[in-house]
């Protein structure tokens, strides 16, 4: 099925679901169902109908609008093929960067547990070594094996599970992992969209003076169903076994389960790379104040274009690209929208004779020079969806 395998489409927990509703509550059900055939998704499981609705307050008008959404996007990014199985090409660099498991077992609930050691993340590596959009492709493979695990949970236990626990671990977290910080904004608004109300707890270890700096930071990015559930945990060893068993814990948290590891990164490209992809870097400065535009052209036919940067030292510089296609109707599209970024890699394919502009922007910088390495290229193609020319 293009909604993904019966565990990932949740049918047994959401038939418990549904049998628990009230009656009003069903009648939600039926209605959004009916709207959505109507709109023309067949079979839709109803673990999507009940996720919206939950959110929507069992308002099905409201639940449809952005339930819609998120079956247009499913589709389009086959997340459906996300199984166990076939996971996304850049799932080995998250491991690597990202200290986690999701096999430990669920809590005193039912729910499914994702332990992240996220003060151990190695936030320039990621930079690094993977892209935002593939960064949310492994987040978006990553829940839905936890949806499948918490179908398993349903069925073990025989009442509905519906959402999953996270324990974040916070030792070790710095402000330099605040490179990271896009990555983070990008899967919060993911969440948000296309998975309301999954995340049923979230327990806080070994926050101590950097929380207050890393919840100021989150906060106003955070969905109401996260940040009303987040628990600080004082004493780890002590406090989790009250939600968790110690089968689900790990030693480090006082429990039997395996430690979590943080596994070897040294075949990573390093942040500091003078080469990306066996194309030198070059490296220029961008004082306070300044920007700089780079243009690369395809002047006799479609091109293939390719970017990649790094700002030294964590700082980050705005970054944009624009495209104008010459041909046609001169179609002009902004292909990375402005942000402040302290890496970026990308490709834009286009349909004919193009120019594409580059622009890093440090003018918001009343002090600080940025000094970024980069690497910019374009190779004609025959056609869109041909080869390189040689």
């Amino acid at each position: 099925s293009k909604w993904g395998t019966s565990a990932h489409q949740m049918k047994n927990a959401s038939k418990l679901k549904i049998e628990s509703l009230g009656d009003d509550e069903k009648k939600a059900v039926e209605s959004l169902r009916a709207a959505v055939g109507k709109a023309g998704y067949e079979d839709v499981p109803d673990i999507f109908l009940l996720r919206f609705l939950e959110n929507k307050a069992y308002d099905a008008t409201a639940a449809f609008e952005k339930l819609t959404v998120f079956l247009k996007w499913f589709e389009e990014n086959k997340v459906g093929e996300l199984t166990m199985e076939n996971e996304p090409k850049k799932q080995t660099v998250m491991n690597k960067c990202i200290p986690f498991s999701c096999t430990h077992g669920c809590d005193k609930e039912g729910r499914p547990i994702y332990y992240e050691r996220t003060g151990k993340i190695r936030c320039d590596l990621l930079h690094a070594n993977i892209t935002k959009e593939e960064f949310e492709r492994c987040h978006v493979w990553g829940i839905q094996q936890m949806m499948a695990r918490a179908e398993k949970s349903s069925q073990d236990m025989k009442k509905p599970v519906t959402q999953f626990v996270m324990v974040m671990d916070l030792e070790g977290f710095s402000l330099q992992q605040r490179v990271g910080f896009p990555y983070l904004v990008g899967t919060l608004a993911c969440d948000d969209k296309y998975y309301p109300n999954f995340m049923g707890k979230v327990y806080v270890l070994n926050a101590g003076w950097v929380f207050p700096m890393f919840w100021q930071l989150i906060k106003p990015y955070l969905p109401a169903f996260v940040s009303d559930h987040i628990e600080l945990v004082g004493d780890a060893k002590t406090e989790l076994a009250q939600y968790i068993p110690k089968e689900s814990l790990p030693k480090m948290y006082g429990g039997d389960a395996a430690d979590i590891p943080i596994l070897d990164t040294s075949d990573l490209k390093s942040s500091s790379a003078d080469s990306y992809e066996g194309e030198e870097l070059e490296e220029t400065n961008i004082a306070a104040g300044d920007k700089m535009e780079i243009c690369i052209e395809a002047e006799n036919g479609a091109g293939r274009f390719g970017w990649y940067f790094i700002s030294e030292g964590d700082y980050d510089v705005g970054f944009s690209v624009k495209v104008e296609e010459k041909e046609g109707d001169k179609t002009e599209l902004e292909v990375r929208k402005y942000e402040k970024l302290i890496t970026d890699q990308g490709s834009y394919t286009s349909k004919g004779p193009c120019k594409v502009t580059l622009t890093w922007d440090n003018s918001y910088s009343l002090f600080t020079s940025k000094t970024i390495k980069f690497v910019a290229s374009v190779a004609e193609v025959s056609d869109v969806g041909g080869k390189t020319k040689s």
